[in-house]
């Protein structure tokens, strides 16, 4: 009879277990959380623009059909998008490529840090496109919330990685 391996159940749960531990036994600590290109959530859509300038990049509207979203271009090292209520930043979204291993540091940075997350697994079909996704939530520190995502869109994997204050937009 084939023994088969049961070595990624027990390694999930001893993370989870590890992780539980640490976030039980330790002192949350509150760390300044530095936002992806050097963003600041409240600066106004011109600082953003002398920021992006300052460092050899541009911001670009996305669509027109969505005046809010803005990305950055020429920044290499990472795909950053920015969300504007008005004329102020309310959000910075980076996206990059990465797997399992690279989601699990950036989410047990944020738990060792900033305490355990909500979590929630969806998978769906699109068309003819399997994604699945998995979310860490984090809420409420520093007045932030965070979110950190492994997605899966045909197999591709990406993390995306969204900074934001709730209720900072009242514009409709």
């Amino acid at each position: 009879m084939k023994q088969t391996s049961n070595y990624p159940s027990l390694f999930i749960l001893t993370v989870i277990f590890v992780a539980g531990l640490l976030a039980s036994y330790t002192e949350v600590k509150s760390e300044q959380i530095e936002l992806p290109g050097g963003f600041k959530l409240g600066s106004s859509l011109d600082e953003a623009r002398q920021h992006s300038s300052s460092r050899g990049w541009e911001l670009a509207q996305f669509s027109p059909e969505q005046p809010w979203q803005w990305i950055v271009e020429g920044s290499a090292e990472t795909q950053i998008g920015l969300f504007v209520c008005g004329d102020k930043v309310t959000g910075v979204h980076q996206y990059q490529p990465g797997d399992l291993d690279e989601f699990a540091d950036i989410v047990l940075g944020f738990i060792f840090s900033h305490g355990q997350p909500d979590i929630q697994v969806i998978t769906f079909m699109a068309g003819g496109t399997k994604i699945s996704n998995v979310d860490a939530r984090f809420t409420e520190f520093e007045g932030l919330n965070v979110n950190v995502q492994l997605s899966s869109t045909a197999g591709r994997l990406g993390i995306s990685t969204n900074y934001f204050k709730v209720g900072e937009c009242t514009e409709k």
